[in-house]
Parts: C-alpha cells; structure tokens; sequence
C-alpha cells in the first residue's frame, strides 16, 4: 500500500473533519431569489457566522442547513451524509432561535427534557442529561422555574442548554442576542463562546453585528443580496478584504477609488497621493480609521494636512472625518483628556502606505 505525502494526509484528514457542507446551494421564490450558489464548510469544532445586512440570506442559508426551507438547488451534507431532502429531526442539529422558543408552560428542566422525551430517553438519563446541560450553563438552581420567571440572558442560556442536550453534530443559532440589551449582549457572547468550546460542537450562527462576528467565529461568511462575498478569519475579514462590500460592512473605513500607476503610487480621484508597493491599476484603497496617525506621535509614511470637519467623542477614543486633499477620511484616536480636536481645526497627519489595502478592479 502507498503512503500518503503530507500534503495528501492533510486533505485527508480535513475532509474527515468537516461536518457541514454545502455545495451550490440556491434558494427561490418565484422570482426572487434569495440565495443563489452557495458553497461553504464547517470543521468539527469550528464556529462559522454568517454575517451580513438584513435580507441577505444568511438566516435562509442557516434554515437549509436545519432542514426548515429547501434548497432549489445544491446539496446539504452533514457528517458527509446528504441531508438535502431530509427532515428536520433526522440531521442531528440543535437550534437556538432568536426568540428562544422555550415552552412557557415548562419549567426549565422539561424544557431541556422535551427532546430526550422525544427520542424515548429512559428517564434516569434523561434527569442526568439535564442536570449536566443545567450545570454547563452555570443555573442548576433555576430547574424548576418557569420561562417567564426568568431573564432574558438566563432565558438564552436554557435555550443553548435544549440545543446542546441531544449532542447534536451541528449547534445552530439564529441571532441568538437580538433580544439582550448592549452590555447583557456582550457578557453572553463571552460565556456562549465558552460553553461552546468545553462541547466542542460545531456551530453555525447568524448575525448583522459585525463585533459579534469579529470576537466570536473562527470563520467568517459575508453574504450580500444572497451571494457570499468572502470566508476568511476575523483577522483576513477586517485586514484583507476582498470587496468593497465587505470592508465598508465590517467596521469603519474611508474608501477611495483611484489608479496605481507603474511606481506604485496611488492617486484618488480627488488627488490624494499615497505612495505604496501595490500593483498597477484601477483599485480601491480601503483605509482604516485607526492607520491614520498624527505626525507628533512620530509615525512614519505620507505627511498630509487634515481639515477637521466632524469630531465625535466616544469615551475611550475620538473619531474624526477630515478633508485630506480633496478627499474625505476617517480618523479615530485616544486623545489626552481636554486635547480633543474640534471642528476647523487643522491637523499634520501621517498615513503608512504599508497598513492600506486596495482593491483591485476586475
């Protein structure tokens, strides 16, 4: 028998591992169409988000997967099975939906329970099973209360816990925070991302909020009018976008259009020059708001002259838009306390050639 090169067993062993996969799959209604040829994976363990603005496709995309909606077109596997045309309850997924769902005339514990109930668990597994979910989520103590006696984070919580209690192979959520208030919202991305990990299940999740993406998955699916625009890590999503879709949707940042020429310099249509080692062509340079620096922090790059025309204090920095040669940036920085610039005023900014992505056009 031949042994495989390390490149083979590499491929091999990553095709072992996917658990989720989708190959062209496009979703219609009549003529509308709401996902059209989608490709994407998920690995065992992996937390994948699907990000992008109302009415993208991404909860549609989540809702094949469930067996909730199906697809026109392409198939669905999981654990390399094809589950395409096959209901919701033979795929093994447990989902999170974004009201929850809980039973209200259920206290917690049979809540967790319905599903064991469903699939003839003897009981005495069933009340260990849910025992354990009840301490995963760190609320033993609420087992007996009912939905409505509980909070929304603790609701979210028993939710995960009814998901997560059959084991299933693909832990699906549907904008799981949309109902919790900003700072509820981040405690609960914190501690859903760990309660995920110690299970080590593997996750497909919806969201608009593009911070939610960023500190939760370890891949990223931008979807835009039902075609997905980019998969990549957090850090390749936000540092290396691919479209101009995708880096105006994930954070802030000043786009411009312009020309490289052959030195590799590039010119904006409004006659900004910044001078950098890009190929030549038409492109869009994608500048972000914290790569643009003051030249007294002695910052290296393109010296230019900002006009300050808005100035936004936020706490913990101050978000600037400036007219820089014609051309409109956003700059964000943590000024000394009292030192926040204002509106008029004129600032000696510095711009590094080496942190600015462009784009090239097709």
């Amino acid at each position: 028998m031949l042994a495989l090169s390390k490149e083979e067993q590499t491929t091999v062993q990553e095709a072992g591992d996917l658990v989720v996969e989708l190959r062209s799959v496009s979703k219609h209604y009549g003529d509308t169409v709401a996902v059209a040829n989608a490709s994407l994976s998920a690995r065992r363990g992996e937390l994948v988000c699907l990000l992008g603005p109302s009415g993208c496709g991404k909860t549609t995309t989540l809702r094949m997967v469930a067996g909730f909606v199906e697809p026109t077109s392409g198939t669905v596997s999981i654990n390399g099975v094809d589950m395409t045309r096959q209901p919701p309850y033979r795929r093994d997924t447990g989902m999170v939906f974004q009201s929850y769902a809980l039973f209200p005339h259920m206290t917690v514990a049979e809540n967790i329970a319905f599903g064991l109930e469903n699939l003839k668990w003897a009981r005495v597994d069933r009340e260990k099973r849910v025992s354990e979910m009840l301490k995963l989520v760190e609320l033993p103590h609420l087992a007996q209360r009912l939905p409505s006696q509980l909070s929304g984070g603790q609701q979210q919580r028993i939710a995960l816990a009814r998901a997560l209690a059959m084991r299933p192979a693909v832990l699906l959520l549907d904008e799981p925070f949309s109902n919790l208030d900003a700072q509820l919202r981040v405690r609960m991305r914190e501690e859903l991302r760990e309660v995920i990990r110690g299970v080590d299940v593997t996750t497909l999740f919806v969201t608009h909020d593009q911070e939610e993406a960023l500190t939760m998955s370890d891949r990223i699916v931008v979807m835009n009018a039902g075609q997905i625009e980019q998969v990549g890590t957090p850090g390749e999503i936000y540092e290396a976008p691919s479209t101009s879709f995708v880096a105006k949707f994930i954070g802030w940042c000043s786009l411009l259009n312009g020309i490289v020429d052959a030195d590799g310099v590039f010119t904006s249509g409004g006659g900004l020059r910044l001078k950098g080692h890009w190929s030549p062509g038409a492109g869009t340079a994608v500048i972000r708001p914290e790569q643009i620096k003051l030249s007294s922090d002695g910052a290296r790059g393109t010296a230019l002259t900002a006009l300050v025309l808005q100035s936004h204090y936020y706490g913990g920095a101050t978000r600037l838009l400036l007219e820089v040669n014609g051309e409109q940036l956003t700059m964000e920085d943590r000024f000394a306390f009292g030192r926040q610039p204002k509106v008029g005023d004129v600032l000696a900014i510095v711009i590094s050639a080496d942190d600015i992505r462009v784009i090239q056009s097709k």
